[in-house]
This record gives structure tokens, sequence and C-alpha cells, in this order.
């Protein structure tokens, strides 16, 4: 038995190999009319329950997972994949007589990414477990369960997930879904939270997604879970249990590939309820983790947390897989944004106080030509390169960003910051972004303005000087 870890997530349900083999058609068969793949590299990578392992991992997260391998190669791929990632492998059953669940596909190429998808081949047993195997299974789901606030169900249909496991995974900890297109209403009975896709949450009901939230509703009334969130692909996700319901909206990035939105998407609200979030804090989050896996290539798995302290200069496409790791470490997220033409004390008092409300402060700055469409022909003085390297020298600054929009309204969107602050020589409502920050809750904090310094006057001052 491997020591035990404080506070794991455990994960419950199909563990699955994702293959990829990458190769050329480059001949026809001679005995058929049928092309020949011959085979130049192969990659694996968790899939399943498996995966919702692994990018809780990546988000910090212990782990324990429970499910069943087969006594083969892919099984014992399988095994090593999950030690090698610091995963609990004390409640996997190896089986001699069930294969493990294997999703091998075939990409025209060297590169998934940048290639494509040619077939997939699937090697599966869906019939339900056998009773010893079952029983064992669910001795080690109690043996676990217990030293976790929060159970993962990944259910994909294998034949692993029935009611009973369902209800043995409910002890001390908070049960999670992630559910089976196939299965039945009352399957995931007694779970805190269930997160099926628009089309798991049809095939549950039987309703149309006409209206997204009474299909949420109408997911918790037939299956007895308290909570539930249906992701709707590019329109977000809606939220709804007893407090009410909530709509998210998605979150932009360019997809590479979609396997595995799911996955992500419920380790990232299993990562935030561990730390005792709210269920629309873990869902916020949730979008950004989902997102962030998204437009990795297939191969890959979301990335390991990097340094607590990124690059501070930075590219806004990175900035979302930051925000990915900071919100999953409970981090509070402080937005804010300008020219910062000439840095003078005002600047600087701002910032300090913006730090002093969170985190993490996130910076936008306007690039040049933002700048002149703002102020003029003559600004700004500094160009965007000196301004951002003067900006990230600061101690209370994390991170730099161009803004290349006049207003700061995507910006704000894609951070989605606990607090967004301006200078104090604004008022409230003279904000440009006022509605969006009341529509999305966001707090705002004006900065105490230091009296007699501006950037305006500084430029002036400096031209008369020449």
């Amino acid at each position: 038995m491997s020591e035990q870890v404080p506070d794991p997530v455990v994960v419950v349900g199909d563990l699955m190999l994702d293959e990829a083999w990458f190769g050329r058609r480059d001949r026809i068969c001679p005995d058929a009319a049928a092309p020949v793949f011959r085979v130049q590299r192969r990659e694996s990578a968790l899939g399943g329950a498996a995966r919702v392992a692994r990018v809780l991992v990546g988000l910090g997260v212990p782990v324990q997972v429970v499910g069943v391998v087969g006594d083969d190669p892919a099984g014992r791929e399988m095994l090593r994949l999950l030690q090698e990632h610091g995963i609990g492998v004390d409640g996997v059953v190896v089986d001699a007589h069930r294969p493990t669940t294997v999703k091998r596909s075939h990409f025209e190429g060297t590169h998934a990414r940048a290639n494509t998808k040619v077939f997939r081949v699937d090697v599966e047993s869906q019939d339900p477990l056998p009773l010893e195997l079952r029983a064992e299974l669910e001795r080690r789901i109690i043996q676990v369960r217990d030293t976790a606030s929060v159970v993962v169900v990944s259910d994909y249909g294998k034949g692993v997930v029935d009611e009973s496991l369902v209800r043995s995974c409910q002890g001390e900890a908070e049960v999670l879904v992630d559910p089976s297109r196939l299965a039945s209403a009352k399957r995931y009975a007694g779970a805190d939270l269930i997160s099926p896709n628009r089309d798991e949450a049809i095939h549950l009901t039987g309703q149309s997604a006409s209206d997204p939230i009474r299909l949420a509703q109408a997911v918790s009334a037939c299956t007895g879970v308290t909570h539930t969130v249906v992701t709707l692909d590019v329109e977000g996700a809606v939220l709804a249990g007893p407090e009410g319901a909530s709509c998210f909206p998605t979150v932009p990035v360019k997809v590479t590939d979609a396997a595995g939105a799911g996955d992500a998407f419920i380790a990232g609200i299993a990562a935030e309820r561990r730390q005792g979030k709210s269920w629309e804090k873990c869902v916020q989050v949730a979008n950004h983790t989902a997102a962030q896996h998204i437009s990795q290539p297939t191969s890959a798995v979301l990335v390991e947390l990097k340094s607590d302290r990124p690059d501070r200069v930075d590219s806004r496409e990175h900035l979302l897989e930051s925000l990915v790791q900071w919100k999953a470490l409970g981090r509070r997220v402080v937005l804010t944004n300008g020219c910062f033409d000439l840095l003078h004390a005002g600047h600087v008092n701002l910032l300090t106080e913006a730090a002093r409300l969170g985190d993490v402060l996130v910076v936008g700055l306007n690039t040049d030509a933002s700048v002149r469409q703002l102020k003029g022909p003559d600004r700004p003085v500094r160009h965007w390169e000196d301004r951002s390297s003067l900006l990230a020298a600061l101690a209370c600054v994390d991170v730099v960003v161009p803004l290349s929009e006049p207003t700061a309204h995507e910006l704000i969107r894609e951070v989605r910051p606990d607090v967004y602050v301006k200078g104090g020589d604004y008022q409230r409502d003279e904000l440009v972004e006022i509605d969006l920050l009341d529509e999305l809750k966001i707090p705002v904090h004006l900065a105490t303005l230091v009296p007699g310094v501006s950037t305006t006057d500084l430029a002036h001052r400096l031209r008369d000087q020449a």
C-alpha cells in the first residue's frame, strides 16, 4: 500500500488509455481495396477517469483513482502513466478477464495538431462487472472515500459505474458526477452535482434544450442530484440548484482538440470545491480549465503548474493558462488597465494599492496604437516595450499584457477578476466598462488619488524643456 496523502480527490470510473498513432497512407492493400497505414510514431496518454485525475494533478491536487484495468500491455502502460504522474493507484483492480479500455486514434502525419485523424480503433468491454469484481471495487472505494472531501464519478458507459457503485461513493465527501450519455436518470441519485453536456441532459430528461436553465433544473429533478451544471459548448454553461440558477459564458480560445473538455471541466469543479469554494466559483474556474485543455494538442494534457511568478510581460493567450492555475489555487486576481506612459508616483500608488486587494495583479497596458487613439498623435512618449518593462520591474505587478482595444471590455471578460481597479481621478459612473462590471458582479475599487501628478503634465513639461 502506498502512503496516504492528505485530502485527495478520489476519482472513480472508467480508466481509459488514449493512444495516438502517427503515420502515412502510402499504398493500397494488394488483397483488398483498402489503404495501408504505415505507423511512424505512437504516443500514449491517460483518458476517461484517468484523464480527470491527470488534470487534477496538473492543478496541484493530490488524487487517488479507483477503477479496473486488464492484465495486458495497455493495463500496465496505464498503471505506469498513473504512477509517473503521482496518482495513487491503490484503488485500481487488475482483472485478467477484461481488456483495458483503449482509444487508438490514427493520424496522417507526425503531429496531431497539424494533421488529420484518419480513423479510430476502440478496444473495450461494455459488459457489467462480475459480482465479485464489483464487490472488490466497492470495497476499495469505501477504503479511500472518507480520506477525501470530494469524490468524482467519471462514467463513460463501459460497465464500471452503476447505481450500487455511486451509492458506495456517498459518505462524508461530496460526490460530483460526469455522466454517461446512455445512463438511466436514477443511476446517480444522491450525488451532490452532475455535469452533463447538452446532449446528455436531453437524454436524461427527454426535454429540449430551448431553455437551458429549465433543462438543468429538469436534470436535477429526474436524477435526484442536488446541483446540475449543463455545458453548452460555445454558449458556455448553466448551473441550477436550490440557491437558484446562473449562466456562465464560454472562455474564448482557439480550439485545437475538443476531446476531454468534459473531463477537464469536472476536474476544475472538483479542485475548487475541495477548497470550499461556492458552486458558482467552481463553474467559473472550470470554464477556464476546460478552455485551456481544448487549446492543447490532441496528445497533450493540462500543463504542470508553473512558477508562482510567470514571465511578467505576457500574451493574452498565455494569461488564460496562468489564470486557470491561479484560480485553481484560490488566488484572488486583481485587474487594472491604462496607458502608463510616463510612470509617476500616482501610477505607483495605484498599482501598490491594487496589489493589496488580492494575490495576483494583472495590468492591461494599452498598445502604442490604442494610446494614440485615446490621447492623440503625440502620444505615447514611451513605446509599449519600454512601458511594459518598467511596469514589470515593479514588485507589486505580477503580469503585464497588451491591450489593443480602446476599452477594457474584452480583457475583463477574459480575466473575470475578483476586483477591478481604476485611478481616483475617475468616478464610478464615468467608467465606460461599468455596465459590464455590474453585469458580471465584479467589484470596482477607485485608488487614492495622488494630487499634482499626471502623465499629461509631465509630457508637456518635457516638451517645454526640449
